[in-house]
């Protein structure tokens, strides 16, 4: 399954962010047989909108954002729509000077998960049941926001639903994924906690999460720790910046747990530039 939690980081008061941290294992249901250790579950959602340039072609980017869009159970699902909403989202037509607000996209990919999600359970059943969430800034009502698309029942039927979180205060999260009652309760503890050395509050879910990947008595969370941030200049994947061997200087960058080495750290002279963090 997938442990993954989006809270409010005030670190900056002039400039909240929003956090996102999950593990990357993919395994099979219901055996829990590990498929993939490296299987990636939070992406960037370019939005970009186009506008007719001079020469009468949509040459003119009139807006250009990202938010981060995750998922958490049925794989095919969750990757799936974000492959299919990724080329949609970042090749719209607008007048001119139109930001798409959050609430707008949150409506087009309901809609769009809706109709994928009631194809697939008519196939599968049971085993479509997945859950999303967009989270990001909106520049029409400046504020950060996360929207989370969850099955529910509604008139006998299995329907996707969906909730916002405007407005958000510190210590307010929102998890996808397995054992939630158990995460839930983990991630509300340590954000009201007190820091302990090297695990500030404002970033304690990453550490509640990295414990779980750790802690073999949870094997459907595991891999490795994958994080993001989003704000108002957009999504930002992190890489990881880990130590070689335990206390010495040496250290090495890793994503989704597989080690950047200099064959995947070069785009010909161009350079992976995603900030790292301890």
């Amino acid at each position: 399954m997938t442990a993954i939690a989006i809270w409010l980081n005030n670190e900056s008061q002039e400039h909240p962010t929003l956090w996102v941290a999950a593990d990357s294992r993919i395994s099979a249901s219901p055996t829990e047989r590990i498929l993939l250790e490296d299987g990636a579950k939070i992406f960037p959602l370019q939005i970009v909108c186009r506008e007719p340039g001079a020469n009468g072609f949509l040459s003119n980017v009139s807006y250009f954002h990202s938010i981060g869009f995750c998922f958490a159970g049925n794989t095919l699902m969750g990757q799936n729509a974000y492959l299919s909403l990724a080329p949609l989202l970042s090749n719209l037509i607008s007048p001119a000077g139109y930001a798409p607000s959050m609430a707008d996209i949150a409506q087009y990919v309901h809609t769009y998960l809706q109709l994928t999600f009631d194809d697939y359970k008519g196939r599968v059943g049971e085993h479509a049941i997945f859950e999303a969430a967009l989270f990001g800034y909106c520049h029409s009502v400046k504020a950060l926001a996360i929207v989370h698309f969850r099955p529910q029942i509604s008139d006998g039927m299995c329907v996707l639903g969906a909730s916002t979180k405007n407005g958000m205060q510190a210590g307010e999260f929102q998890y996808l994924g397995d054992k939630k009652e158990l995460m839930t309760g983990r991630l509300s503890e340590a954000l009201s906690g007190v820091p302990s050395p090297g695990r500030q509050i404002s970033r304690m879910p990453r550490y509640v999460i990295q414990d779980c990947i750790d802690d073999e008595s949870l094997p459907s969370i595991g891999g490795d720790l994958q994080l993001g941030i989003a704000s108002s200049f957009g999504f930002q994947p992190l890489t990881l910046c880990k130590p070689r061997i335990v206390g010495q200087p040496e250290a090495f960058l890793s994503y989704l747990g597989r080690e950047l080495t200099t064959e995947l750290s070069y785009v010909g002279e161009a350079r992976v530039g995603c900030p790292a963090i301890v």
